[in-house]
């Protein structure tokens, strides 16, 4: 059962497709009529209407926030503000195939400076990321070149210090980004996790057991017709940084220098996930209609608002 669930018929990445349709739409929406003073649940309820007109429901509890900081937020009576970051983590399911889709956007359609500088750097570990989905590639080098990717920028942005190769082999950069870099996606929007690590990981692979690492969701070398999610992010987590276990080790040495870190006080979380498709070829980022470049996203915020 885990091997056929593992890979997607043609019939079953169509019904992917058809979710994805209406996850699209519903981002779009979201954007559209994001403005200051709205509540969460203003957007929630629009993007998710979206998913009930195109016969679709929600895959999972929708995550719809301003506190991006708490990675599975399902509170919405938060107002949003004019300097807040909106992170929207909502996807369709269609006839039980599901969708996985997370895009942040500036509430007032513009990105400050410092919101630019760290959502930059998550896009380029991103669309990095989703380049390597192909056959054969193991989906923890995957993670780990994110990873890189985003301690390289968090070392030029001054917030850690070292060598990016060496912080992450100490697993420096789980500071910021806490979790996997994704999972597999199916009929179920953790496809098989109740099936714990007999789905998640090949055989004779094991769990990390350093932090962030250690919550990687899948571990199995790519095959085509797979669909995985690909999703890093930046994260200003107090419950983290403020740890004496997990940050007073890298606080004490100076590789994470907290005063650099405070100049980005208006970025409390960054995420951008894709749902993407292994092939025999190139990868096929099923979700690329909707916005992730900086300037496709500041135009597509506000457009319906008044």
């Amino acid at each position: 059962m885990i091997g056929l669930r593992l890979r997607h018929d043609p019939g079953a990445v169509e019904m992917i497709r058809s979710a994805v349709a209406a996850t699209t739409a519903a981002h779009r929406v979201g954007m559209a009529i994001t403005k200051p003073g709205l509540l969460e649940h203003d957007i929630r309820a629009a993007m998710e209407r979206e998913l009930l007109a195109r016969g679709c429901e929600p895959a999972y509890g929708s995550i719809v926030t301003v506190h991006g900081e708490v990675l599975h937020n399902t509170d919405y009576h938060h107002r949003l503000g004019p300097s807040d970051l909106l992170l929207a983590d909502l996807g369709g399911e269609h006839r039980g195939w599901a969708s996985d889709v997370t895009r942040t956007w500036p509430v007032q359609g513009r990105f400050s400076a410092t919101q630019r500088a760290l959502y930059d750097i998550v896009l380029q570990a991103e669309k990095e990321a989703c380049a390597k989905v192909k056959p054969g590639v193991r989906y923890r080098d995957i993670h780990l070149h994110a990873s890189l990717v985003l301690t390289r920028g968090l070392v030029d942005e001054g917030i850690l210090r070292g060598d990016p190769e060496g912080l992450v082999e100490r697993g420096a950069h789980a500071l910021l980004f806490p979790h996997g870099v994704g999972h597999i996606l199916g009929l179920d929007v953790h496809d098989m996790e109740d099936l714990g690590d007999r789905a998640g990981y090949a055989q004779g692979r094991t769990r990390s057991d350093q932090f962030g690492l250690g919550f990687l969701r899948l571990d199995r070398d790519l095959e085509p017709g797979m669909v995985v999610t690909i999703e890093p992010g930046i994260y200003l987590v107090p419950a983290i940084l403020e740890s004496e276990r997990i940050a007073g080790p890298f606080l004490a040495d100076g590789t994470l220098n907290k005063e650099a870190l405070a100049r980005f006080a208006d970025v409390r979380g960054i995420r951008i996930e894709d749902d993407v498709l292994c092939t025999d070829a190139e990868p096929e980022i099923l979700t690329a209609a909707i916005p992730k470049e900086i300037a496709d996203v500041e135009a597509a915020v506000g457009t319906a608002a008044s």
